[in-house]
């Protein structure tokens, strides 16, 4: 079994008490906390992707979106006893949340941008092929020219097929991941020693 696996075994739960959701994690080592390999001071760095993966998928998994995320740390005693690393270990949740969600809305943005331009490009596209299709069908005689029209209208909207998919599907998706992102990045995070 491989460490990242091993971590997100020992990791924990969701709780609902019937006020509140938390999300429970079990932190033996730091290393199960943060990315190891990050020199970064505690606030700057990466956590650990297992972690990172049990956070995401249980906030998700909640019964209410909109709901308030909390997150108990469990924590093995000696890190539990360092009062300065508990608080930056706590801090450390919604600082690595929040760059993500400046992360993920900057290639939302960018991903606006090519999709408009996509379209603009798109639709242009879709209005040659389309005029051309007209043309070729309406005034050339021939069967192979006329396949050959309708073949210009099929290639026409399939240009369309980018710009569709973002502003259908994946649109929807990168603001759900955002949403996310931002109630990690405003919860709760509280400490307690691990039992």
């Amino acid at each position: 079994m491989s460490e990242e696996q091993s971590t997100r075994g020992n990791l924990c739960c969701l709780v609902d008490d019937g006020e509140q959701q938390t999300i429970e994690v079990r932190i033996s080592a730091l290393g199960q906390f943060y990315q190891m390999l990050d020199p970064s001071p505690d606030l700057e760095k990466d956590l650990n992707p297992a972690t990172v993966e049990y956070l995401v998928d249980t906030a998700e998994e909640m019964k209410n979106p909109k709901e308030h995320v909390h997150v108990a740390l469990y924590l093995e005693e000696s890190l539990y006893q360092n009062a300065e690393l508990k608080s930056r270990m706590e801090k450390s949740v919604s600082a690595y949340f929040s760059r993500q969600v400046d992360i993920l809305e900057h290639k939302h943005r960018m991903a606006h941008k090519k999709a408009r331009r996509n379209l603009v490009r798109g639709l242009l596209f879709v209005i040659i092929c389309v005029a051309l299709s007209v043309v070729l069908t309406n005034f050339v005689n021939n069967p192979i020219v006329y396949a050959f029209g309708q073949s210009l209208t099929v290639i026409g909207w399939v240009a369309l097929w980018t710009p569709a998919e973002f502003y259908l599907y994946l649109n929807r998706e990168a603001n759900e991941e955002i949403a996310t992102m931002k109630r990690l990045a405003e919860a709760t995070v509280s400490s307690k020693p691990l039992a």
